[in-house]
């Protein structure tokens, strides 16, 4: 028995740890039982736990991903008021460079007609003295054969006029006659007082050309307001026609109506028309209004220009 017993004991197993942690007395039962060794699960655990905690960390991403949506939402939305902000900032100082590029542009232009002005009267001026007139056949020079038809003509503004005094009848008659020719005998330079008046504001002078031509431009000639003792020229043509014409017997084709302009230039000449362009030998000037003289008006030269007829 006691050598069963002691095979018995022997064959129990105990566990080395409850031995080590004193459960074995003399009364405590043998438990016997076969030990089977296993793989320390403590990887798996921390395996297991390593998953857990990268299961965490995902979930704890997805909700700090969810915080970041919720923040980048808010984000872009200030985003897009900033780039509206910076857009609108752009459009107001680009509308300002504008408004700065535009005024000074107006004041250089303004300076510039200021500079331009008197570069304009010299112009004037010179152009008194070398008139374009100067510079183009003139059809109606006295010297050339051109001549005044003057019983066709508006008589001459005579103020004193006594029809009944012979002496005055024959001075009127040489008066008369010398101041028509004033008119077509084309210098350059004209004088106050040396020119032709016809009573009131309408009136006309035919003259026979030196040469039957193609009419393209007309020249009028009239002291400028610098020239006048008062610095007034309103007995000066405003509003006139040219009328061309074959023969004294008709009534003439208007080739234009033009008007001279007080503060312009002594000579100014006038381009007619080109289906007014036919071949005339005599030429009307007729007056239709002056500057505001109800006396008188009065005429210092006159030129026509144009082509020859061969």
């Amino acid at each position: 028995m006691d050598t069963r017993s002691s095979r018995f004991s022997d064959t129990l197993r105990r566990s080395v740890r409850l031995q080590q942690t004193g459960y074995y007395t003399g009364q405590t039962p043998a438990i016997c039982y076969k030990e089977i060794l296993h793989k320390s699960p403590h990887r798996k655990i921390g395996h297991r736990n390593g998953m857990n905690q990268t299961t965490a960390s995902v979930t704890e991403n997805v909700q700090h991903n969810q915080d970041d949506g919720e923040t980048g939402v808010i984000w872009t939305a200030s985003m897009k008021v900033s780039s509206f902000s910076v857009k609108n900032v752009s459009c107001f100082f680009l509308m300002v460079l504008v408004s700065i590029g535009f005024t000074h542009m107006q004041f250089e232009l303004l300076k510039l007609q200021q500079e331009v002005q008197p570069l304009r009267q010299q112009l004037d001026f010179l152009g008194s003295f070398f008139p374009l007139a100067d510079t183009m056949a003139n059809y109606a020079l006295e010297s050339q054969g051109a001549g005044i038809l003057e019983h066709l003509s508006s008589q001459t503004y005579w103020p004193h006029r006594n029809s009944a005094v012979l002496w005055d009848r024959i001075c009127y008659w040489q008066y008369s006659s010398e101041t028509q020719r004033r008119v077509i005998q084309g210098h350059s330079a004209l004088k106050p007082g040396h020119c032709w008046c016809f009573s009131g504001a309408r009136g006309h002078l035919l003259i026979s050309l030196s040469h039957s031509v193609c009419v393209t431009h007309v020249t009028l000639g009239h002291i400028t307001r610098s020239q006048s003792p008062d610095r007034y020229i309103t007995s000066a043509p405003r509003t006139f026609s040219i009328y061309g014409m074959n023969s004294t017997n008709e009534e003439g084709t208007c080739l234009g109506t033009l008007v001279y302009n007080q503060d312009g230039a002594s000579f100014q000449t006038f381009e007619l028309s080109s289906q007014s362009k036919c071949i005339i030998r005599f030429v009307k000037l007729q007056i239709e209004s002056n500057w505001g003289n109800t006396n008188n008006t009065c005429l210092y030269s006159f030129r026509v220009h144009g082509k020859l007829h061969v």
